[in-house]
C-alpha cells in the first residue's frame, strides 16, 4: 500500500480524527499531495453525510499544526533543516524556493505562498529560520491554510464520485487557480481599505 493510499484509508476509517491527521502530516511537508489528498477528503465527508464547515475547520486545524511544527524546526533547529536539505534533493530544492519568496516579499508571502505549489509546502521553514514573530505567522497561515482547504474540500465534496477530476484539472490549471484566489483576497483587502477611508 503506498502512503496516499495509507491515509486515504485512514481518513476512511477514523473519521474527523483521521482528517486531522491527514491534514497536518501534508501540511507538515510530508510526500502527501493536497491536490489528491483535499478533494478525497471532501468527498468522504459527502458520502458519510458530514457537515462540509465542520470538516474544512479540521482541515484548517490540522493543517496549522503541521505548518506551525516547521516553523518551530526552523525557528529553534535551523541546523536540522540545512541537513535535511543537504541529504534530500527536493526539500533543497522546496526550501530555496520558499525562502527566496520570503525574502523577497517578507512576511506577507506566508500567506500567499500557500495558494502556490512547492512554496505552500515549505514556506514555513524559512519563517521559522528568519525568526518570524509567531503571531503574525500564525494569523497568515491560518487565512492561507482556509482559503486552499476550502477551494479543494468544496470541490470534492460538490463532485462526489469524480473527486479524483481535480487532481488532473489542477495539475493543468493550479498556477491559474491559485492567482484567482490570492487576487481575490487583494481586492477584497484594497476594497475594505477604501470603504474604511471612505467611513473615516
Amino acid at each position: 500500500m503506498s502512503f496516499i493510499e495509507a491515509i486515504k484509508q485512514l481518513v476512511l476509517e477514523l473519521g474527523a480524527g483521521g482528517i486531522f491527521v491527514a491534514t497536518a502530516l501534508e501540511y507538515g511537508c510530508f510526500p502527501v499531495s493536497s491536490e489528491i489528498l483535499l478533494p478525497f477528503i471532501g468527498y468522504v465527508v459527502a458520502v458519510n453525510g458530514y457537515s462540509l464547515f465542520y470538516t474544512i475547520m479540521i482541515a484548517t486545524f490540522g493543517g496549522m499544526i503541521g505548518t506551525t511544527t516547521c516553523y518551530l524546526v526552523g525557528r529553534i533547529g535551523g541546523r536540522m533543516v540545512e541537513r535535511l536539505a543537504e541529504r534530500f534533493e527536493s526539500i533543497a530544492l522546496g526550501v530555496g524556493k520558499a525562502q527566496s519568496i520570503f525574502l523577497k516579499y517578507g512576511k506577507e508571502s506566508v500567506f500567499f505562498a500557500r495558494l502556490f505549489p512547492i512554496a505552500r509546502t515549505y514556506i514555513s521553514f524559512p519563517a521559522g529560520l528568519a525568526k518570524m514573530p509567531a503571531v503574525p505567522f500564525i494569523l497568515y497561515t491560518t487565512v492561507g491554510v482556509f482559503l486552499w482547504n476550502t477551494a479543494l474540500i468544496s470541490a470534492g465534496y460538490f463532485l462526489g464520485t469524480h473527486w479524483d477530476i481535480c487532481k488532473e484539472f489542477l495539475k493543468a490549471y493550479q498556477w491559474q487557480l491559485s492567482g484567482a484566489i490570492a487576487l481575490l483576497v487583494i481586492l477584497f483587502i484594497v476594497m475594505r481599505n477604501r470603504s474604511r477611508k471612505k467611513s473615516g
